[in-house]
């Protein structure tokens, strides 16, 4: 499994159903549960890269209409942390590739290093959410903090070396001010009465040089320009803002001289989200709001997009009409855009002549079309101020909100120069902010794939394989007596192998044939046998894709019914979906001969192809297994419950029996028996075994 994630979400820029469905079972045996959604339309890949979170892309090179430098560019310019993988037919002039953000360049065949590659850039790409989520962490812890030192009631300060570097708003209204940047630059003692600067300045020397020190208080006349001079008590501690080492004050003034008109919460609160001239969100407010998209594309909701709009030339607009008369024009700018605003469009005044909007969109045609609408609701309005006319114009910077970005202030960073490339283009226009390209990723190789490869030769030559036996037990059909037959691996110290950890690295290989032939006969042999005190048992016998077309298989189980003494209705046949569908004409026929022996067929994992009800239209199969993926644990995901039951109520209308695989749980057990699913296995009900031991008879599912 991804880490932390209950499904790979996966993208396949693919031309062939076929090839597509190769990869995605090559990826499900390396212990992926996958969701893969195929492209091949440049319009279907962007609407999708834009609107859905993926964790993996897989582009093949050599498509029509989508080339991988299409396709790599796409993400690029829409920001997306994807990584994208790109699958060649030759490695002979493809790493190019690497130069525009390919994360790794695979042959198509090259199985065995394609496992590695894939957990190489989960892991990555893990360590970068998970990065972004401590980041994001860290930032609501300061911003919770820096709220409550908002709405705190006492005038708190941070100091370092004698310099303010923040306060609160109480802070400020204690001494007159009406801006944090009226103080930036100020020396505390500004705010310390002249008689008193010698008595503070011992007092916080001596603070500042005590390591772990605990908060100390002194008592001292503050005064300012409004007020005068105003007996305060200060309470000194140790602090850290934006990892610089500080020290905060927090200055009351004595209670007999507290001012009776204190500020209501509801006021506070307005002052703290609204601008005071434009009575649109302020900095403040607008930054929390930028960090919620971020956060929100990060958990997994579709990106949005930030306009960064300033008035153009707005240095020579406030000398040409005034203070007073610039002020004016901005509460008109405000009233233009708030009029222009749509539904569920974030607007803010970030700074003097700075304005913000959050639009909740990825769609970059719908956000250039309403970035327009604001450039031109300005560039129409002629502002009047004192008997002048102004004619204003704007410029404006895209820049997405998407979870590659690194925090909020990153987004704020590229629409800001986006909107300077525009003022410098010569103003009155939009212009989007183009991301630069990422970074090549080495690649990385293993020699599992030989080792492997090596121990299973020497285990079939060993015979160190033994078959375990798994029973399929009856909710809804014929009471039947069913095993589904696996095969493992002797270890020496007596323990087993189970095949999911060493049959992915030869599926593609036709050492799968000798597989096969040895599961095949010892099975049938175990069967016989056993058939003589349990006449009514059958096995499910799985076939790789290289037996399947192997010109002589059916004649080949034929002979061994034949050998065995057993009839051809003892068997039932599977094999994968993706397997099936890659020589479809030669599958059928297959089929058809194995039916004439009096063997059945099943589809296993069905449900996790692309177009799995393809595959009931054209192969005449007896069983569906139902994708584990989707039964392990769907009592508690409604989605896998849904695909469930449309899985059951479209064997159903065909004529097919189901069977669920991976029952874990009595409450999935439960569900699925409600569903009306025919069979199922799992540990919940028997773990595989080398004993053919179930009680079928004795069965109270």
């Amino acid at each position: 499994m991804a880490r932390n994630e209950d499904v790979l979400r996966l993208l396949l820029v693919e031309e062939s159903l076929t090839d597509a469905e190769s990869v995605i079972n090559l990826i499900r045996r390396t212990g992926h549960a996958v969701r893969a959604s195929r492209y091949d339309k440049l319009e279907d890949i962007e609407s999708a890269v834009t609107e859905h979170t993926w964790d993996l892309i897989f582009c093949r090179d050599g498509l029509k209409e989508v080339s991988p430098h299409v396709l790599l560019e796409l993400i690029n310019r829409l920001g997306r942390d994807i990584p994208c993988i790109i699958l060649v037919s030759e490695q002979e002039n493809s790493d190019d590739y690497y130069d525009i953000g390919a994360k790794d360049i695979i042959r198509f065949d090259d199985t065995n290093r394609l496992p590695f590659v894939i957990a190489r850039e989960l892991d990555n790409l893990f360590v970068r959410r998970l990065s972004r989520r401590n980041e994001r962490s860290l930032r609501e812890s300061e911003k919770r903090s820096r709220l409550l030192l908002e709405s705190s009631r006492d005038a708190v300060a941070y100091v370092h070396e004698g310099m303010h570097i923040y306060v609160n708003h109480s802070y400020l209204t204690l001494f007159g001010y009406n801006d944090v940047e009226d103080v930036d630059g100020l020396s505390i003692l500004d705010m310390i009465s002249s008689a008193d600067h010698g008595k503070f300045k011992v007092a916080y020397r001596n603070f500042s040089e005590k390591i772990n020190a605990k908060p100390e208080l002194i008592t001292v006349l503050c005064s300012s320009d409004e007020r005068g001079e105003f007996e305060t008590t200060i309470e000194f501690s140790h602090a850290e803002v934006e990892g610089e080492n500080c020290t905060q004050l927090v200055i009351r003034e004595k209670e007999n001289e507290v001012i009776a008109s204190t500020i209501s919460d509801e006021a506070l609160a307005e002052v703290r989200d609204y601008d005071s001239l434009t009575r649109l969100y302020n900095r403040t407010r607008f930054m929390d709001e930028l960090e919620q998209a971020v956060r929100q594309v990060d958990d997994g909701a579709g990106p949005s997009e930030l306009l960064y709009l300033v008035i153009d030339d707005f240095q020579k607009i406030k000398e040409q009409i005034g203070l007073s008369g610039y002020d004016m024009m901005l509460k008109g700018v405000a009233e233009l855009l708030r009029n222009a605003r749509a539904e569920g469009e974030l607007l803010a005044r970030y700074s003097d002549q700075v304005f913000t909007i959050i639009i909740a969109s990825g769609d970059d045609a719908h956000v250039d079309q309403r970035a327009e609408v604001y450039r031109k609701v300005i560039d129409d309005y002629v502002s009047q101020a004192h008997g002048k006319m102004v004619d204003l114009q704007c410029s404006i910077g895209i820049s997405r909100i998407t979870e590659s970005l690194a925090s909020s202030s990153v987004g704020l960073e590229r629409a800001d120069k986006a909107c300077y490339q525009a003022q410098k283009a010569g103003g009155n226009r939009v212009v989007r902010y183009k991301p630069a390209i990422s970074d090549k990723s080495a690649a990385e190789d293993s020699e599992e794939s030989l080792f492997w490869t090596e121990r299973i030769k020497d285990a079939l030559r060993s015979k160190s394989f033994e078959l375990h036996f798994q029973p399929i037990v009856s909710l809804h059909g014929a009471e039947q007596e069913l095993y589904d037959v696996l095969i493992r691996m002797k270890e020496p110290d007596g323990s087993v192998i189970e095949a999911d950890k060493f049959i992915k690295f030869i599926e593609e290989s036709d050492l799968m044939i000798n597989i096969d032939t040895w599961v095949i006969s010892t099975a049938l042999s175990a069967l016989a046998e056993h058939r003589k005190e349990h006449p009514k048992t059958r096995f499910f016998l799985k076939l790789s894709k290289q037996t399947l077309n192997k010109g002589n298989f059916t004649k080949w189980v034929y002979q061994l019914l034949t050998e065995s003494n057993l009839p051809g209705s003892a068997l039932v046949f599977e094999i994968s979906e993706t397997a099936a569908l890659e020589n479809l004409e030669h599958t059928k026929d297959v089929i058809a001969k194995l039916k004439e022996l009096g063997c059945e067929f099943g589809l296993e994992h069905f449900g996790s192809g692309l177009d799995f009800s393809h595959s009931l239209s054209v192969l005449d199969v007896n069983y569906l297994k139902i994708n584990g993926d989707f039964v392990e644990n769907m009592a508690k995901d409604t989605e896998n419950q849904a695909a469930v039951k449309s899985i059951i109520d479209m064997s159903k209308q065909a004529g097919k029996q189901s069977i669920a695989e991976f029952v874990s749980d009595a409450n999935s057990l439960a569900l699925l028996w409600r569903l009306g699913v025919d069979y199922a296995m799992g540990y919940y009900i028997q773990e595989p075994s080398a004993n053919l031991d179930y009680n079928f008879e004795d069965d109270n599912l």
